[in-house]
């Protein structure tokens, strides 16, 4: 059994560094890699809840594929057109909070932290307007490897998912025949994991765009399509995202006087403490994966592989974990 349990760890670790190297080597295979995988996982949850409908899975697949693409194509359509449209009002609002120093109205009687807070809002708004600048130069820079992405990411969600039974017969017999059960239970407990990562992750998301589309529709109704759509996408990075996405929400919150600046705030915190929760929960459930762990491998992936690795940290994350707590930690508690 020691001898099945360390060939198999030898040949899982050996693919895995082939896999990454030819990712730091050819950037596109880890983008298709990254979007195909959390496709195939969304369609995966919308195939769930059509199952519950007693819908054959084969049946349950397609109507899944059609519902998700149609989706992306309906938002790319609704969202992309209102979010250029509003993001001259949201840069414009950004630079009056700054210029006009907006958050002075509350610090008034505190002259001390006033003249902290000041410093720091110094310091931030240069950082915005480089990551502005940032994220406009690499969409312009990106748009040809990203459609080359999107076509391929597309393929092969649809391969992958049509073709889900034959994949899961075949990819055993990468592995020599006497450790193929100790690998089917390693990659059924990492898929799994991963399932329910990104059903919680993209529910979480999900449930952040509207609840900020709703508060935005209230108090910043010439910018409500992009803070939702910020929310939603930044909500895709666990724990990390949300400091992002929440940023432009306190500034714009500062235009609004203390009674605003209170209710927008508490909404935003309430809403974020609720999904946490659950998120850890969902998490603990299937692996002891905990927020430090999260972030730390964020930040080390995210200088490897980019902005993308922001999106593949996590998923790398799962498969280290359960990698360690199927092959490493029984030898080292023996």
């Amino acid at each position: 059994m020691k001898d099945k349990r360390n060939l198999a760890a030898i040949y899982v670790s050996a693919y895995a560094l082939l896999f990454l190297i030819t990712c730091i080597i050819f950037n596109t295979v880890l983008n298709v890699f990254v979007f195909t995988l959390i496709s195939v996982l969304i369609v995966n949850l919308i195939t769930k809840l059509l199952k519950i409908l007693k819908l054959k899975t084969k049946s349950a697949i397609i109507v899944g594929l059609v519902i998700y693409f149609f989706l992306i194509i309906y938002g790319i359509i609704l969202i992309i057109p209102a979010a250029t449209e509003q993001f001259g009002s949201f840069v414009s609002t950004i630079n009056y909070v700054f210029e006009n120093q907006s958050w002075k109205t509350y610090l008034e009687k505190n002259p001390e932290l006033l003249s902290g807070v000041n410093n720091l809002m110094k310091w931030l708004q240069p950082k915005l307007n480089d990551l502005t600048n940032y994220m406009l130069d690499n969409i312009a820079k990106g748009t040809p490897s990203f459609f080359v992405t999107i076509f391929y990411s597309i393929l092969l969600t649809i391969y992958t998912l049509l073709y889900s039974s034959w994949l899961k017969k075949s990819l055993p017999n990468l592995f020599p025949k006497k450790i193929r059960p100790q690998i089917e239970k390693f990659f059924e407990k990492v898929y799994s994991a991963l399932s329910s990562f990104v059903d919680v992750v993209i529910i979480n998301a999900v449930i952040t765009a509207v609840a900020f589309y709703l508060l935005s529709s209230f108090y910043f109704k010439d910018t409500a399509v992009i803070l939702s759509f910020w929310a939603g996408i930044t909500n895709l990075i666990p724990i990390v995202g949300v400091f992002f996405e929440y940023i432009p929400v306190f500034l714009f919150s500062l235009t609004l006087g203390l009674k605003g600046f209170i209710i927008v705030n508490i909404f935003v915190i309430a809403i974020h403490l609720g999904l946490f929760v659950i998120f850890v929960n969902v998490m603990k459930m299937h692996l002891n994966l905990n927020p430090v762990l999260m972030i730390i491998s964020i930040i080390i992936v995210n200088q490897i592989f980019g902005l993308v690795g922001t999106f593949f940290a996590v998923p790398l994350l799962i498969f280290i974990v359960a990698y360690w707590d199927e092959f490493v930690k029984p030898k080292f508690e023996t």
